[in-house]
């Protein structure tokens, strides 16, 4: 029994009651390289299934072989700083034994891989038979091999192939012919998936696919890839697709490939295969005499093209057809486009104006550079069709989005989707806190809060702009979304303000109107200070004419009583009744007291209140003495 000491394994017990026995299981540990065991391939001999090798950052000269493990060999690191070096002496690493995607292999540059011996000649960098592994987050460089994947090979299997850098692999030098696919080299039945990886710079010196072969590949899916710069001697600069490889190419970059015969894409549909779909790919600036952008050819009645921009590189054809068979593709919602070519040729008739397929400079937004995004204005956007297309586009942005204003999103061409066209500006509203009263004043400062919202789809706010007249003056304030305005002045002040959004788009100006009045109302005409009713002859003396004003609410009501020490009657000594009249704010009051009292004292109350609900209270004496 071989006892693993070195790493740290907690055991599961399993109850296995058909049996009647207990049994442990080891549950998965992570092995580090070089801390654990000296090589990786030490590391993948000694794991177990579920196991992760873990790999700190160096270069490791070694060849590795899964040995049909499922366990995780993951970089600590990245390929950047975690090299694993095969020094020419074969496949770099090989999954030959049944792996399935649990068998990863992730983080590395593999490089310096040679198949150029009689048990291996696929697959320099990495080399799967009869294996689905996952490959992911790789750099896989500078391999080469005799038969066909450079960089990598799969025969017989379905791995997922994502995120990964595979560049400058090649065919070894010195042989010719074989399945072709300088990066990739996918041959017999299988449902590989090949997602979002830059396959680049690749070759094939001898024969065909220089990016990719596909050599009766089943049904593979190529999607979010970027196939660039790659070239091969004879067919497919790109894509090279023969025997029954019924492919899904999805979203695909496939730019500045060559090959004397289908610079971007060349395919060969043999009798009752289906042949590739080709969907939403943008095809440009390849080379190729005989057909820049594709070249079809083969029984492939049942192949489509849809949703494409095929754009030839100068004085080319952009899609040629060859005459193997007089069957040629389904074409639809294709921009086809050849700047000094035609865009069809072979046995392939124009397709223009037929099933939704256009012929027009695509507005690439700065292809000089790379960018094949679409400017605003393109005869692609929202030209194409939504059956195929895929639900994000290269970018991840969702499909579709009303890319040209018309209210109607459509899904576009090519692998990338327009931003939405955004013709309609946001729209702002302005809440006062507080809230004024029901005239429509307040009574204290105010705070109005601005917020701005763009329509369903729109671009977005940019920014708000605002302005104060009146009674508190501001310029144009350029304020972020949601603004704060704060208003202290007395008075009424107008707050004008309008949004706009990222596209441009104005809101038409609105204002509203924030009236303060902090201030009660002013009350004149009370009684002089000292008033005094004398002599005591029972006579009514008008004593006040009580005013009130507000020159910002204005003046809500006034309230006008009087008081007496004594009462109104049955003092005696020739009492009258009716001490006291009040009419609007004018008072009069009886100059006459009890005889038996130390003399009569009148108060006199006003009150005022405006429309912003301030109050103002005055308060006089009038005396009647002894």
């Amino acid at each position: 029994m071989q006892f693993r000491s070195k790493y740290l394994r907690v055991f599961t017990i399993l109850s296995l009651s058909f049996l009647g026995v207990t049994a442990q299981l080891p549950a998965a540990v992570v092995i580090r390289v070089p801390a654990e065991q000296p090589t990786i391939q030490a590391a993948i001999s000694a794991a177990l299934n579920g196991d992760t090798v873990q790999v700190a950052p160096g270069t490791y000269v070694e060849r590795l072989n899964f040995l049909g493990k499922p366990i995780r060999v993951i970089s600590e690191q990245g390929p950047q700083v975690t090299i694993i070096d095969g020094g020419y002496g074969g496949p770099v690493v090989t999954f030959a034994s049944g792996e399935s995607l649990q068998s990863v292999l992730s983080g590395f540059t593999v490089r310096n891989g040679s198949a150029s011996f009689s048990a291996a000649l696929r697959g320099g960098g990495i080399r799967i038979e009869y294996s689905s592994p996952t490959v992911t987050g790789n750099t896989i460089t500078n391999n080469s091999a005799v038969d066909g994947g450079g960089g990598i090979s799969s025969s017989f299997g379905s791995p997922l192939i994502q995120g990964n850098t595979i560049t400058s692999n090649s065919q070894t030098i010195g042989f010719s012919g074989g399945v072709g696919g300088g990066g990739i080299a996918i041959v017999g039945s299988s449902s590989a998936q090949v997602l979002n990886n830059n396959i680049s710079n690749n070759s094939w010196n001898s024969s065909s696919g220089g990016g990719v072969s596909l050599f009766a590949a089943g049904t593979p899916k190529f999607q979010n890839n970027s196939i660039t710069n790659n070239s091969a001697y004879s067919q497919g600069g790109g894509f090279y697709i023969v025997n029954q490889s019924d492919a899904a190419i999805i979203q695909n970059l496939i730019i500045g490939n060559s090959a004397a015969v289908g610079g971007g894409v060349y395919w060969s549909v043999p009798y009752g295969a289906r042949g590739p779909f080709l969907v939403n790919n943008t095809i440009s600036g390849n080379n190729g005499p005989q057909g820049s952008g594709v070249f079809a050819d083969g029984f492939d009645a049942q192949a489509e093209l849809v949703n494409n921009i095929v754009m030839a590189a100068a004085g080319q054809t952009a899609i040629l057809c060859g005459n193997f068979d007089s069957s040629v593709p389904i074409f639809q919602t294709n921009d086809v486009v050849s700047p000094s070519g035609a865009p069809y040729g072979g046995i392939c008739a124009s397709q223009t104006g037929l099933n939704g397929d256009i012929s027009a400079d695509p507005l690439f937004a700065n292809p000089n550079n790379g960018d094949y995004h679409l400017q605003t204005g393109s005869p692609a956007i929202d030209s194409g069709s939504s059956g195929q297309a895929p639900q994000t586009d290269f970018d991840a942005v969702p499909r579709p989005l009303d890319g040209n204003g018309d209210g109607v999103p459509d899904v576009d061409m090519g692998a990338y989707e327009a931003p939405a066209l955004d013709r309609t500006p946001p729209g702002t509203v302005a809440t006062a806190t507080p809230s004024p009263n029901a005239a429509g004043w307040n009574r204290t400062n105010v705070t109005l809060a601005l917020n701005a919202t763009d329509n369903p789809g729109g671009s977005g706010v940019q920014y708000i702009r605002y302005w104060l007249t009146g009674a508190q003056q501001t310029p144009v304030v350029i304020s972020g979304n949601p603004a704060s305005v704060l208003i202290t002045a007395e008075g009424t002040t107008t707050v004008g303000y309008s949004a706009i959004d990222n596209a441009g788009n104005i809101e038409l100006s609105k204002s509203l109107s924030v009236k303060i009045d902090k201030t009660g109302p002013i009350i004149s005409g009370m009684p002089a200070t000292g008033c005094t009713l004398s002599p005591a002859k029972h006579q009514l003396v008008q004593v006040a004419s009580v005013t009130t004003s507000d020159s910002l609410s204005g003046l809500l009501s006034l309230s006008v009583t009087a008081t007496s020490s004594e009462p109104d009657s049955g003092t005696g000594g020739g009492d009258v009744p009716g001490d006291i009249v009040i009419n609007g704010g004018t008072v009069q009051l009886r100059a006459e007291r009890s005889p038996s009292g130390k003399g009569r004292l009148y108060t006199i109350t006003a009150t005022a209140k405006d429309n912003a609900g301030n109050t103002t209270t005055a308060t006089g004496t009038c005396s009647v003495p002894k």
